[in-house]
């Protein structure tokens, strides 16, 4: 691990519970809060002495609402870092809802070493918001980014689109508002509601499970259809290229040289730790994951438990599928010499047909999705499962 690693922090507190998130997720009021929060800590010493306290090349700090922590407790979370790693990040991201960040909060963070603040906007639209659940408006924003901006951070925005009563204009006016605010990245992502329950119901006490699927099948049938939802996508790549935004991933785009460098790791398959309820990590080729439950994830932070593995995991097929949603695409060369000839001749086997179909384009031995493969790319990875 000479190169250092990623690592990505939960942390799970939100006001309020958004319908169609299905990430780990806890009330901020929670009575478990101070318990988790020394959980982590512990988990964070623990993890630092079982490596060899190694360089973080990426912190990455996500939730649920990192921007709800009060600055005593961004302190203790620094403090905790620094004692366990060699914290000289490249990169710094911290995941921030409007309205949440206030001065005292954004100079704590800035003291950990934050570079950047991922902004979860997600629309401009009062309607929109309406829509998705949440509760901030749309000026707030745009004050939470001229205020990290102001701080010397680089931005990104959060946007999601396919929301119930969109139309073409109104996500338009979402893009140009983004483009307006001059962010350094943008992210888009088109609302998509699992009907099984996932990871965000296990904390909430109160109606659980039923109320968020009657929410979100009222939700999904009033979204447009799959040539709605691909109509939205081929506006943002233009408006976002019109405005020197380079489409560097399926759902990321970014000004030269202000890609995520945390999230370039997850694609190029490299080593990150997760610490906190639900954070998953990859070293040395395995991945594994904490418990999604907050008591559960305590007591095993406490008594030193081991993750689980991911014993689903087909690394082949996921170094390949994640490389794909790059516009550098998989390069077979480097992918030869990581999992030998056999695998390459597969993964040309299963691109054939979808080559053919002008999903992917082929450079020499560097295989990419093309802009309608972009559209389809579930038809592209579904191939390369074993």
């Amino acid at each position: 691990m000479t190169r250092g690693i990623g690592l990505y922090v939960h942390i799970p507190f939100c006001a309020s519970r958004c319908p169609y998130c299905d990430f780990a997720t806890a009330p901020a009021r929670t009575t478990l809060r101070v318990a988790y929060l020394e959980a982590l800590r512990e988990e964070i010493a623990r993890e630092g002495r079982a490596l060899g306290r190694p360089r973080i090349r990426t912190l990455y700090v996500g939730g649920g609402t990192p921007s709800l922590l009060d600055p005593s407790e961004i302190e203790l979370l620094a403090g905790a870092l620094r004692e366990a790693f060699d914290v000289r990040p490249r990169e710094a991201t911290v995941e921030v809802n409007p309205a949440t960040l206030d001065r005292l909060r954004l100079d704590a963070w800035l003291a950990l070493g934050i570079t950047r603040m991922s902004l979860g906007a997600q629309s401009f639209d009062a309607r929109g918001l309406r829509a998705l659940g949440r509760t901030h408006q749309p000026q707030d924003s745009t004050a939470a980014l001229v205020a990290a901006r102001d701080a010397g951070l680089d931005t990104n925005l959060d946007l999601i689109f396919g929301w119930p009563g969109q139309t073409v204009a109104d996500w338009q006016r979402d893009l140009e508002m983004a483009v307006a605010l001059a962010p350094d990245h943008v992210s888009c992502y088109p609302l998509e509601l699992r009907l099984d329950p996932e990871a965000s119901v296990a904390n909430w006490p109160g109606g659980g499970w039923p109320v968020l699927e009657r929410w979100r099948q009222r939700t999904a049938a009033a979204q447009p259809d799959d040539a709605g939802v691909a109509r939205l996508y081929r506006l943002a790549e233009g408006v976002l290229a019109r405005s020197g935004y380079r489409h560097y991933e399926i759902a990321n785009w970014a000004r030269p040289r202000k890609r995520s460098l945390h999230n370039l790791g997850y694609w190029r398959d490299r080593d990150w730790l997760g610490v906190g309820a639900g954070a998953h990590t990859h070293l040395g080729g395995v991945r594994s994951a904490n418990p999604v439950e907050l008591r559960t994830y305590i007591a095993h932070a406490r008594s030193g438990s081991a993750r689980s593995a991911d014993l689903e995991s087909a690394p082949r097929a996921e170094a390949a599928m994640l490389a794909l949603r790059l516009d550098t695409g998989l390069d077979l060369r480097r992918y030869r010499i990581r999992f030998g000839d056999d695998a390459v001749t597969r993964v040309r086997l299963a691109l054939a047909d979808v080559s053919r179909a002008r999903l992917v384009r082929w450079s020499g031995d560097r295989a990419a999705l093309t802009a309608r493969g972009r559209l389809l790319a579930s038809e592209v990875f579904v191939r390369l499962l074993p």
